[in-house]
């Protein structure tokens, strides 16, 4: 019983390089603008015990990488570094923030459309969140993809994969009708 009990043991993504003796991991969060700086401290921070741990067993150098956005695509000064150090192209960074924004789009929408979100100013607040992920939507465009993929399309599905599911293709019900012409009116605004 002389081994340490670490409570966060579990992190998004776990890379173990054998080649570079280094292992990487990295935390990927998405949050509201309020609270972006304290989620990504948290986030760097959570994991310093099982870095240390790792670190002492596989005898090789272990790096935590936050990679945290809010839900209309902002980032902190430090983010830019960190992009850096998992080595992912611009129009690649380009992507994952429009895939964020459209699924902030979709949440939106649903929520609204299930009434989750009541009172005087939920139509007002809505409407300022929807023009808002709208607008960094058209800035963030889905980029052309670079000539070498290979080396980076693994960074890419990994990161995806707490953000966004494939879906199954479907046929489209009334209420998902209803809600695509929804979009279409507030994207006319």
């Amino acid at each position: 019983k002389t081994d340490v009990k670490i409570r966060c043991n579990r992190p998004d993504i776990f890379i173990l390089d054998k080649r570079q003796n280094r292992i990487t991991l990295i935390e990927v969060g998405i949050t509201s603008q309020d609270s972006l700086q304290i989620v990504e401290t948290e986030k760097l921070r959570k994991y310093d015990l099982l870095a240390n741990e790792l670190g002492l067993i596989y005898k090789c150098n272990v790096e935590i990488i936050p990679y945290v956005m809010t839900w209309d695509g902002i980032v902190t000064k430090y983010h830019k570094t960190y992009v850096k150090r998992l080595q992912i192209p611009m129009n690649v960074e380009a992507y994952i923030q429009s895939i964020v924004l459209k699924k902030t789009v979709e949440t939106i929408s649903f929520d609204r459309r299930r009434g989750l979100e009541s009172g005087p100013n939920a139509e007002e607040s809505w409407e300022r969140a929807s023009l808002s992920v709208i607008l960094g939507a058209e800035m963030h465009k889905q980029p052309t993809p670079p000539l070498k993929q290979g080396k980076y399309k693994k960074y890419l599905l990994l990161i995806l994969d707490g953000i966004t599911t494939a879906k199954e293709p479907t046929t489209n019900t009334k209420e998902e009708l209803e809600l695509e012409e929804e979009i279409e009116v507030v994207e006319m605004m």
